[in-house]
């Protein structure tokens, strides 16, 4: 039976353990008591329903800011401009929160909170709770409604909860696909290419790199900076996309002068929020070109992304990345022609021959459909997690890639060393203690197969969709 990998693809982010999550019940009840106190008026709490121990991650904060505008607008409209005398948006580990003050009678309120979880395409998801001045709550049973039903079948929540009759994974696959399907494709794509970069820099253990392990050969990056990057940039990729699909009628080598102004705006955006860290400056190229690709073949979520021969429905990836080849073709031919100006990249193409992420985004990424989504799917296929897929599909580039960054910091013979150990590995099956090892000679050496991470996230990215 094949595994449903929904959940481990898109709940990525912090995993808030008990201490934290009683800590932050504490302080939720805390502030309702204190804004009840305050104003003496009917208070709206709006929570998301979420399984699990992660509760923020990109698919997450898009419902949540969906469901903040629509509690926004139905006040508005049913109860007028000036119908809150308080709001706020608290963005925590254990979830995000929005309280808003309304001057009418609770139960009025209550019917048209329960109006959008009842009608919203997230509204399944949605908790909003509304309190009296005196701390109770206004139920849905008081307005003649029943009780909320089940994410998956449908049945009283509260029954499938107590009998815990859906798995924690059941619950999150669920989750991400009820929004997945209900965003626009522009959105969609911004939540994956952020999801894709968080999960990369969570896969552990990868040799060298950043992850839940330790900082690899780097000092001045870690995990959250990473995040923190993610989500300062993610909102570029969308535009990417958007770029593409406006400029689709022109020729694809043409886009890239659309784009560049976007990456711009991008790497000004990533280095304020990283306090001048290049933290994704090669994925804002490489998946910038790829999202305006998608723009251009008219990709639409519901229908997807197609990664093997199969015939189906859904953008082929190698009509796709052949389209991103052709848009990135102008990058590299400019590249060529200032190949002799002193920098790592070019001084490498004069000495070796050597494109880096221009060659590849040129070649039609070449290595990600070669080498890095072979590699995944067929270790998800061997019944690997999608943890350890990753690590698998790393592997697999890092003995195929010339990665300019292992260059730059080891030189050729050395990367070349690295490569011929790790093509080895390979022969035999490995476990993650080896990969550990690895690590650790990699952090020795100072060396980082940077450019090899950023296609593994191109492949997450990829599956994604």
């Amino acid at each position: 039976m094949k595994t449903d990998h929904t959940a481990e693809k898109w709940i990525v982010g912090h995993q808030v353990d008990l201490p934290e999550m009683l800590a932050g019940r504490e302080a939720r009840a805390a502030r309702q008591q204190k804004l009840l106190e305050r104003y003496g008026a009917p208070l709206i709490c709006f929570t998301l329903n979420v399984a699990g121990p992660v509760k923020v991650f990109p698919l997450s904060v898009r419902a949540f800011y969906d469901g903040v505008l629509a509690i926004g607008v139905k006040l508005a409209n049913e109860i007028g401009e000036e119908a809150c005398s308080y709001m706020q948006v608290l963005d925590h580990p254990w979830g995000h929160e929005a309280y808003y003050v309304v001057e009418e009678d609770a139960l009025t309120v209550k019917k048209l909170m329960t109006d959008i979880e009842e009608t919203h395409p997230f509204g399944r998801l949605f908790d909003i709770d509304v309190l009296r001045p005196d701390g109770t709550k206004a139920s849905r049973q008081e307005i003649g409604y029943g009780g909320r039903t089940c994410l998956i079948c449908g049945e009283d929540a509260a029954f499938c909860a107590s009998t815990r009759a859906h798995s924690v994974a059941q619950l999150q696959a669920k989750t991400a696909q009820l929004i997945a399907a209900g965003l626009s494709a522009e959105a969609f794509i911004e939540a994956a290419a952020q999801t894709a970069l968080i999960r990369e820099v969570l896969t552990t253990p990868k040799p060298g790199l950043v992850d839940l392990r330790n900082n690899g050969a780097h000092k001045d990056m870690d995990v959250d900076l990473f995040v923190t990057s993610a989500r300062a940039i993610a909102e570029y990729f969308g535009k990417c996309y958007v770029c593409g699909r406006a400029h689709k009628a022109e020729p694809a080598s043409g886009l890239l002068k659309y784009l560049r102004p976007l990456g711009i705006e991008a790497e000004r955006e990533m280095f304020e929020a990283t306090e001048g860290v290049n933290t994704h400056k090669g994925m804002i190229f490489s998946l910038g070109i790829i999202c305006g690709a998608l723009g251009r073949c008219g990709y639409d979520q519901k229908s997807g992304l197609r990664t093997d021969a199969a015939a189906g429905e859904g953008l082929d990836a190698q009509t796709l990345l052949q389209t991103a080849g052709e848009i990135a073709m102008p990058a590299m031919m400019d590249f060529m022609k200032q190949a002799e100006e002193p920098t790592h990249g070019k001084s490498q193409f004069a000495r070796y021959g050597l494109s880096g992420i221009r060659g590849e985004a040129a070649s039609g990424f070449r290595s990600l459909t070669e080498v890095g989504l072979p590699a995944f799917h067929g270790s998800l296929e061997q019944g690997l997690s999608y943890n350890d897929a990753g690590v698998a599909a790393l592997l697999a580039l890092i003995a195929r890639v010339d990665d300019s960054n292992m260059i730059a910091r080891g030189g050729v013979k050395l990367a070349g060393e690295l490569k011929a150990q790790i093509a080895e590995l390979l022969e035999h099956p490995w476990s993650i203690e080896t990969v550990e090892a690895l690590d650790d000679l990699f952090i020795q050496l100072n060396v980082s197969p940077g450019g090899c991470a950023d296609l593994l996230a191109l492949v997450y990215f990829l599956d994604l969709l």
